[in-house]
């Protein structure tokens, strides 16, 4: 194995990302020892500068992050004089709402809200249920029953939610 390809495994960047942590602390302690005349103050800092050159050394072996190439995805980077005033741009908000696509988000925000009634309808009944049960001196068995169709309802509408997040994304 080549030490360009190990530099580059996972196990070549926690080794090189422990040199260079254990370098950088010896060389700190050394330099603490030294201002404090310490003994073997020079032997930590030495071994730490040592560290630091090895590793200074062997990330000339690593491969350099990638580029990309940005303006592919967003063309209007290679434009000099394009617009990037939000409030002026045709792509603004407001324009998009006044567009063809105001019904098609309208009648989103409409099911959306339908969706979101029913979800809270559901819930506060089977809540009175519930307590009606309560009230009544039902048996634990019952609240068990209402409360596994509590849960059944939650999962229908969390797979409609589910769903109608998949359709918007």
């Amino acid at each position: 194995m080549s030490l360009r390809s190990f530099l580059s495994s996972r196990t070549g960047k926690n080794f090189y990302n422990i040199c260079y942590c254990w370098g950088a602390c010896l060389v700190i302690l050394g330099a603490v020892l030294k201002i404090m005349h310490a003994p073997y103050d020079n032997l930590f800092l030495m071994i730490g500068l040592f560290t630091e050159v090895f590793i200074f050394f062997i990330s000339g072996f690593d491969e350099p992050s990638r580029e990309y190439k940005w303006e592919r995805v967003y063309p209007i980077l290679n434009d000099k004089n394009a617009n990037t005033d939000p409030t002026v741009t045709k792509y603004n908000v407001k324009n998009v709402m006044n567009s063809t696509h105001s019904k098609a988000l309208q009648q989103l925000n409409k099911n959306v809200e339908t969706l979101n009634e029913l979800y809270i309808n559901k819930l506060n009944e089977m809540y009175e249920a519930q307590i009606k049960q309560l009230k009544n001196g039902a048996s634990s068995a019952d609240l068990q029953e209402s409360t596994r169709k509590l849960a059944d309802e939650i999962a229908v509408l969390n797979e409609k939610y589910k769903k109608m997040l998949e359709t918007i994304n």
